[in-house]
């Protein structure tokens, strides 16, 4: 599998950061485009890292405000 630590990193700030959670518009495919990645791998590299998947953390976010 691919290296995605810095990837994974960059998800994050764009959580913290960029607070993209307050967009209904974006959902983790979309940020996956953006990234560069497969949302597919990605997608396995984050559930490894945290026990979810992208889209259970965008809902996590937006139901709690970040």
């Amino acid at each position: 599998m691919k290296n995605y630590d810095w990837i994974f990193e960059i998800f994050g700030r764009f959580l913290e950061e960029g607070k993209i959670y307050e967009d209904s518009s974006w959902t983790f495919d979309s940020l996956c485009r953006v990234l560069g990645v497969d949302p597919a791998s990605f997608g396995r590299y984050v559930f490894e890292q945290v026990g979810l998947s992208g889209d259970e953390i965008l809902r996590i976010y937006r139901q709690t405000g970040g």
